[in-house]
């Protein structure tokens, strides 16, 4: 210690060692300050801040840029970048750029910003895109805010740009909103009977019974079988009911390639709310089941839990197709899995007359005989509406149903 006094004596009156242990206290201190007032910044900036984050595999972030572009928050923006019109169906071919942009909205001040990866791709192989994410972020507002305007922009999804049900497609474990199918009357589904009105008139009623199924204990869940041969109107029909119920279709390919049970059970408790599911030919994937064959990445047990297990979604219709239903699993298609059977089949005479008068509307005769060359025959709606397409520039030639009359068989020529 007697060595180290007149040491530090002398140290402390050099004015360099003064000066920099001083610019070292300071530095201390200034790093502590910078520290705390880093950390008292993003404190005070969650609280005063509310985000919510999009990216474009989900339909809010279309929801969203139709909302800005609605209320034209970026219309006086500098900063734009040219698309090609799928970064937001029903939004022009520009959105704004990636970086960070300004706007007021409701008198809040808001920020957006857009990151685009190129490298990280979305969509199936010939309709890839990159990825996209949006940050909004609202000062001194709520989530609930945002929110609004997503809804804002669904609602003018639904309506105004609207041009039939909006079909979702399950891409790897997200659902993708691939655009709208032209809407379908279902006076365009071509039956002998009323059986179309009456399944049109049983999802209605589903759609609207939440009470009653509450008050019984009932699961809310409906289940439809259509079948019949090839071309009877099976896939129509699911575009009609969806048209005229308002709903969207979210059409699941169970036969794809690495679909597990675990990924069907997923997509189906988060298909996207106010549609039906769909799977389509499910005979091609489930012919039959022998010794407990497993043909594809998803099991029939899986299928089976998917559609009505403990983690099932409710609220939605599941409609199934098949062209053929005897080679269908009795334990498939039994009530509470598919509820309500619909048979579309061949069509008669006085049917494809109908078909007839809906391409040429003003041959009312020749309807009559197109109807009278036909006789007791029954074709596919597809056949009849593949002939008419055929003649559709010729009404008599149509009428005369060449293409469509069988040759009497076993009548030998004198």
């Amino acid at each position: 210690m007697e060595i180290l006094v007149p040491i530090l004596t002398n140290a402390f009156a050099s004015d360099l060692f003064a000066g920099g242990l001083a610019l070292g206290v300071f530095g201390v201190i200034a790093a502590f300050l910078r520290t705390t007032l880093i950390a008292l910044y993003h404190a005070l900036d969650k609280r005063i801040w509310v985000s919510l984050t999009l990216d474009n595999r989900s339909p809010t972030y279309r929801y969203f840029c139709i909302w800005m572009e609605q209320n034209r928050v970026l219309a006086r923006s500098r900063h734009v970048r040219m698309t090609d019109g799928r970064w937001a169906s029903g939004t022009k071919g520009f959105g704004p750029a990636p970086g960070r942009h300004w706007f007021f909205s409701g008198g809040k001040l808001c920020r957006l910003e857009r990151d685009i990866d190129e490298k990280s791709k979305i969509g199936a192989a010939q309709n890839q895109r990159p990825m996209e994410v949006l940050q909004v972020t609202v000062l001194f507002g709520k989530v609930e805010t945002i929110l609004g305007w997503i809804e804002t922009g669904k609602e003018v999804a639904q309506t105004k740009d609207r041009v039939g049900p909006g079909l979702h497609i399950l891409k790897g474990d997200w659902w993708d909103h691939v655009g709208d199918v032209p809407r379908r009357s279902i006076k365009t589904v071509l039956v002998d009977d009323d059986r179309i009105e009456s399944v049109l008139t049983d999802m209605r009623w589903f759609y609207r019974a939440n009470d009653w199924y509450a008050e019984r204990g009932i699961p809310w869940r409906r289940g439809y079988l259509f079948h019949g041969p090839p071309g009877t109107g099976k896939s129509s029909l699911i575009r009609a009911l969806a048209s005229e119920v308002s709903l969207d279709i979210a059409t699941l390919d169970i036969g794809r390639s690495g679909l597990t049970d675990d990924d069907l059970r997923e997509a189906m408790m988060c298909a996207p709310a106010g549609s039906l599911i769909a799977i389509e030919d499910i005979d091609a994937v489930f012919a039959q089941r022998e010794g407990g064959e497993k043909r594809t990445g998803v099991s029939f047990s899986g299928l089976l839990n998917a559609i009505d297990g403990v983690a099932a979604q409710e609220g939605r219709a599941l409609i199934m197709t098949t062209n053929h239903k005897d080679k269908l699993d009795p334990a498939l298609i039994r009530p509470g899995r598919a509820d309500v059977h619909v048979e579309l089949g061949l069509v008669g005479a006085a049917t494809a007359r109908r078909l007839f008068a809906r391409f040429f509307p003003d041959e009312h005769d020749l309807a009559l005989l197109f109807e009278r060359h036909l006789g007791g025959q029954t074709f596919s709606p597809a056949q009849i509406q593949g002939w008419l397409l055929t003649n559709s520039s010729n009404p008599y030639d149509a009428a005369q149903a060449s293409g469509l009359i069988l040759p009497l068989q076993g009548v030998a020529a004198e």
